[in-house]
């Protein structure tokens, strides 16, 4: 009998097996369903093979019934063997006897491939049948269409929809729920809301299809929406509903909504299964209702594998480590056995954790139960081992690897940057044999954190050399890259770059454009990007009145706030520092000391250090000194060497040498290693030409070891940077420059400007002073950009220091002269010269 199970499929026909004229008489003669009880009971494919071979044998291969029950018989079975068998026996048939009788057979292969997830073959077969001249039911359809949904077969889905449409088929509700089904699954929802609007008859699956195709693609508003419309209809939804539109609520993260649709569920006396309590907790730990998925977690009767799973990755996506270690503790006491899904949120957990001992115990597991086969529990143990500072352990890991996916060498990179070693971060991206998106953002990255943001702009060209296309992430960092760099042409390029591809500017980076542009003395631009958000958190509104902080222009920053605060965003510190900013660079004092009071009364915030350092500054430009030192005084916290340097700062601007003393006093102390602070005291004392003073702090600096940063300027002239140091006469075209600064200075003399020597801190006669002073790096820097740039254009300039009050000078007057827009960036603001006036109104 063994030998019987592998014989061909034999082709009978009368000619073939000749048989006794009594016992084919007796065979024709017994009933037929004696034939399908035989194959019905059939178990196994070894059984159904032994007895088509004996019905084979006796000719009966042309009864219609029994080859139907043979293929009814096989698809129960439900493997791809048994499939293969009753498509092969059903191929001799047809040969033998034609396709007149062959629909119901053709329909139950189609149906058969299509629930085994062989959805391609589903489709050919309804292909051949087609060519065979075999028309379709309205049964076939949506078997074959539900084939085409599994497989995401958009296309021959269509051209079925067409048949569907000619024979007349359209009206039928299974047809058309399986079309509904069909294009949810395919993300084409316009097409299926077309099919499903013109029903003119719905049931719970043509409501149900809809809703799980809107929940499954970025329509989640929709799938709820739909779910309230089904139950206004007097639909009532099913299990698969309630779990469609549950999950939608978790999308949006809406507890109202999800709350609403749980109490339908209690209201209705809904029976509750597994799925729809995993659902529940999914959609409660995803809206931050911990307490609630946990009592609906905990009072669940079947907690299976897949509801713990849920748990355990919302707790590790909330940052609660030691609560999803806590839920794998019960899976194994409750003698459920960890599937890779539950490792790999174990494993995340002691990334988090930063649990050494944790961490070995998972992958002591991983090892016992052979899951170390899946690449993601071992790309996970990387990334587990690199947080815990074990690289060694993550290298050994990912050495190991039989299968080193591009994922892989994303987590090694991701784990170097992550620990700081950017070097090894570089080599090991250089080495990649594959990059994805991922892989350079990640790199990226590693080098934002390093500040090396000229590198990040050079990574990003070659990206684009390479062909890989940008996405949000990649424009996140060169925006933050461009911003620091300060330069504005970038700037201008980086966003005509995003809007060209149509890249998707959330809130993130768009605040991000703003603060760009911002950086780059662009605050109209900054404004106009801000204007076309269409949703402002508290971060775009920080980045918006920062943009006018920088821009002097204190008003407006004052009246973004209140537009803020009208439209119901909180503030929080980050704003109110960026707010106080804004009007200690405008002299908004009584404005800037109100809004000071009000952070604890109205806005519940606790005025930190860097506020208080804020108000300091306010002050201290307003000339307000003595309030200054009483407000540190009466600091809560400790001052720190911020708050010092402001009011040294200021003390410098209003001349008060005795506070100044007392300021640069106290800084030393707190921070002795900052020579900046014996520089400008330094230069406080040279000021007021006390110069036995300034002898003796310089000479303090001498024997230390320190010396004192030139001032430098730096101008973009068409894409090159060109530095300019206070004094230095090396550049190629220095020519040039002193004729072009002779005849500036010329022009200004001529228009009443008097240089002032008080900016020259050196004890020398005053024709070198002024010498001295026309050879400020700035003034350079905008001489050479008069000459180099066309008639008309912007001059930028960026400068490492202060703007003395000289330059400044300097610059309002060309600006009116040469017709020129000129714009400084120091290290404290930007200056805006427009026509003779200055953004700042000469308060800086």
């Amino acid at each position: 009998m063994a030998a019987t199970t592998h014989l061909p499929l034999v082709r009978a026909t009368p000619n073939s097996i000749p048989l006794p004229v009594h016992r084919e008489q007796k065979i024709k003669n017994r009933d037929s369903s004696s034939l399908t009880d035989s194959f019905t009971n059939c178990k196994t494919l070894t059984q159904l093979k032994l007895l088509h071979c004996r019905n084979t044998k006796q000719g009966l291969n042309h009864h219609l019934t029994s080859m139907t029950e043979l293929i009814s018989s096989c698809i129960s079975l439900g493997t791809t063997e048994s499939l293969d068998y009753a498509a092969k026996s059903f191929d001799y048939f047809i040969k033998d006897e034609g396709v007149g009788d062959a629909l119901y057979m053709y329909n139950s292969l189609i149906r058969g491939y299509s629930s085994c997830g062989l959805g391609d073959r589903a489709v050919l077969l309804y292909c051949q049948m087609v060519v065979n001249g075999v028309l379709p039911d309205k049964y076939t359809f949506p078997f074959v269409l539900s084939a085409c949904a599994k497989v995401g077969a958009y296309s021959e889905g269509v051209m079925i929809h067409g048949a569907v449409v000619k024979m007349g088929f359209e009206g039928d509700v299974f047809v058309d729920n399986s079309l509904i089904h069909l294009y949810g699954e395919c993300g084409k929802l316009d097409y299926g809301r077309k099919v499903f609007d013109k029903m003119s008859k719905r049931n719970v699956v043509s409501w149900t299809s809809l809703v799980c195709g809107c929940a499954k693609r970025d329509c989640a508003k929709e799938a709820v929406s739909l779910f309230f419309e089904m139950v206004a209809a007097g639909v009532k939804p099913n299990s698969v509903t309630m779990v469609c539109v549950i999950s939608a609520c978790a999308k949006l993260q809406n507890r109202e909504l999800g709350e609403m649709v749980h109490g339908y569920i209690r209201d209705h006396e809904m029976e509750v299964n597994t799925h729809m309590v995993n659902a529940l907790v999914d959609m409660y730990m995803k809206c931050d209702c911990v307490d609630i998925a946990k009592k609906l977690f905990d009072e669940c009767a079947d907690k299976n594998l897949v509801l713990c799973n849920t748990f355990m990755s919302n707790y590790v996506h909330q940052g609660m480590a030691r609560e999803a270690l806590s839920v794998l503790d019960e899976i194994l006491r409750q003698g459920i056995r960890p599937d890779r899904v539950t490792m790999l949120s174990a494993i995340s957990a002691c990334a988090q954790l930063v649990d050494i001992s944790s961490a070995r115990q998972c992958h002591g597991y991983v090892l016992r139960n052979q899951l170390e086969c899946w690449d993601s529990i071992l790309n996970a143990m990387i990334d587990m081992y690199m947080k815990n500072g074990k690289q060694e352990l993550a290298c050994r890991i990912f050495d190991g690897m039989p299968n080193k996916t591009v994922v892989s060498w994303n987590s090694l990179v991701a784990g170097f940057t992550s620990n700081g070693d950017v070097e090894s971060a570089m080599n090991t991206f250089n080495t990649m044999p594959e990059k994805d998106i991922v892989s350079w953002n990640t790199i990226m990255g590693a080098l934002i954190q390093e500040s090396m943001f000229e590198e990040v702009l050079e990574l990003f060209k070659l990206m684009q050399a390479e062909g890989m296309k940008a996405d949000r992430v990649t424009m996140m960092g060169v925006t933050t890259a461009c911003a620091y760099l300060g330069d504005h042409d970038l700037a201008k390029w980086i966003h005509a770059y995003i809007e060209k591809n149509e890249i998707y500017c959330d809130v993130r980076l768009s605040t991000a454009l703003v603060d760009m542009f911002a950086r780059c003395g662009d605050p109209q631009t900054a404004l106009k990007v801000f204007n076309n958000m269409k949703k402002r958190d508290v971060s775009a509104w920080t980045a918006a009145i920062g943009a006018m902080a920088m821009e002097g222009n204190g008003r407006r920053g004052v009246e973004l706030f209140n537009e803020m605060i009208k439209q119901g965003v909180e503030p929080d510190g980050v704003v109110l520092v960026a707010l106080l900013t804004a009007c200690s660079h405008s002299g908004l004092v009584e404005q800037g000391r109100q809004f000071f009071r009000s952070m604890k009364e109205r806005y519940g915030i606790t005025p930190r250090v860097v506020h208080y350092g804020c108000m300091v500054d306010l002050l201290g430009r307003a000339g307000l000194l003595g309030q200054a030192v009483d407000l540190i005084k009466s600091m809560p916290m400790d001052p720190n060497d911020v708050i010092w340097s402001s009011l040294l700062a200021a003390c410098r601007m209003q001349k008060d040498f005795d506070t100044a003393a007392y300021a640069a006093e106290r800084l030393t102390k707190l921070a002795p290693e900052r020579t900046g602070v014996q520089v400008l005291l330094s230069n406080i004392y040279a000021s007021a030409e006390k110069w036995t003073d300034v002898a003796k702090v310089r000479l303090d600096l001498k024997e230390k070891g320190f010396r004192k940063v030139p001032g430098s300027s730096s101008i973009r002239v068409n894409g090159k940077v060109y530095e300019f140091t206070s004094g230095d006469e090396s550049h190629p075209e220095m020519t040039s420059i002193e004729l072009m600064l002779g005849e500036i200075n010329s022009r200004l003399r001529d228009a009443g400007h008097v240089p002032d020597l008080t900016n020259v801190l050196l004890d020398v006669e005053e024709q070198e002073k002024e010498y001295l002073l026309s050879r400020h790096s700035e003034k350079l820097a905008m001489a050479y950009g008069l000459i180099t740039t066309g008639r008309g254009m912007p001059i930028r300039v960026v400068k490492n220091l202060r703007i003395c009050s000289d330059c400044h000078s300097f610059a309002k007057l060309v600006s009116k002269i040469y017709d020129r827009e000129i714009i400084i960036r120091d290290n404290n603001r930007f200056h805006f010269f427009r026509q003779g006036v200055c953004s700042c109104c000469d308060y800086w």
